[in-house]
């Protein structure tokens, strides 16, 4: 079969450090296809942009520090059939990732992307001797208890299972939070993504299925590792940046949410998340049970971070103009239905 070419976006603002990683490990990459990798320079002061030439990345230069709006402009610079966006704390694992991520799309045309897991823990050559990190990498898109409670699974999606993947059938409202996805470039641009400037993973996962494409191939054997946080302060401090960049501010047009304002549920659901977190002992037990099942003390965190994510973003709505806003909306709904 010829496979498809592939454009790898990678938005960067002064990671030499972390690109020596990723580079190294794309280096050993098996693919039998043309590969192009481009990477987003907002404006780097140390050796990003050395690292990167010498790699062989198509170097595009922005002022612009905004991530989403950078992994749009890289999408815009793209011109391979397949698209994919890294971001500079990540390793690629498997010799054949983009192989294992492209059949999908080689074997069934109705398939709009495929996309796998954030963090492989059974693969890469280093032990994750880190235990938060461990901890929120055990679930497939590396969510943390909060995060999990809100989104809907991946299985939950599966319509048909092949023997290296499945197909996911993605449904409006109902979509997991999935990030690194592996696009057929030229559907991608006829939808209202292509138009935009900016590129919001999971809005745009969203505004894809809203166009018509609802098959997404779900491939575990690809294996990837993304170093998301390596800190409960630097974890707390990712989910406030993304509420107060992306989901505060857009809100009114967002499509990707994650609880339904019109609903009296949405209402209760929150309630009810908040009052359980802060009770610390259920998800202790939780912690406890899933340690003795995976034999890794990392899931200890549970009641830690359960209760510290919960109460950092309910801080940071209500702390926020346009969060109490929305506050005083899910509570107006509920009384008036």
């Amino acid at each position: 079969m010829k496979y498809p070419s592939i454009s790898i976006i990678i938005p960067a603002f002064n990671e030499e450090t972390n690109l020596i990683r990723l580079y190294a490990s794309l280096k050993r990459q098996s693919y039998p296809g043309e590969i192009e990798y481009i990477l987003v320079n907002d404006s780097s002061f140390d050796e990003t942009v050395t690292i990167s030439k010498k790699f062989g990345a198509r170097i595009i230069n922005v002022k612009t520090h905004d991530i989403e709006l950078n992994k749009g402009i890289g999408l815009s610079k793209a011109k391979n059939d397949l698209v994919y966006w890294l971001d500079a704390d990540m390793e690629v694992c498997s010799d054949n990732f983009f192989y294992y991520l492209a059949r999908p799309l080689v074997e069934n045309t109705a398939v709009i992307a495929s996309f796998t897991k954030e963090f492989a823990l059974d693969s890469c050559s280093k032990k994750v001797n880190n235990s938060l990190l461990r901890f929120i990498s055990y679930h497939p898109l590396q969510q943390d208890p909060l995060y999990a409670f809100f989104s809907p699974s991946i299985e939950g999606q599966i319509v048909i299972r092949k023997k290296n993947y499945s197909v996911c059938k993605f449904v409006p409202g109902k979509i997991p939070a999935v990030g690194r996805i592996l696009y057929r470039r030229r559907q991608l641009l006829k939808t209202e993504v292509g138009k935009d400037k900016s590129f919001i993973d999971m809005e745009a996962v969203e505004t894809v299925v809203r166009s018509g494409y609802e098959l997404f191939a779900y491939v575990p054997e690809a294996k990837i590792r993304h170093y998301h946080a390596g800190s409960l302060k630097e974890l707390i401090r990712k989910r406030l940046r993304n509420l107060q960049r992306d989901y505060l501010p857009n809100f009114e047009h967002k499509h990707f949410t994650w609880f339904d304002t019109k609903s009296p549920y949405g209402l209760l659901k929150i309630l009810f998340w908040v009052i359980y977190a802060n009770l610390i002992f259920p998800e202790l037990v939780r912690g406890l049970f899933f340690s003795a099942k995976h034999k890794d003390l990392a899931f200890l965190w549970q009641p830690v971070v359960a209760i510290t994510t919960t109460d950092a973003i309910l801080w940071g709505f209500l702390s926020n103009k346009k969060g109490r806003k929305i506050a005083k909306l899910l509570i107006s709904n509920f009384f008036h239905r």
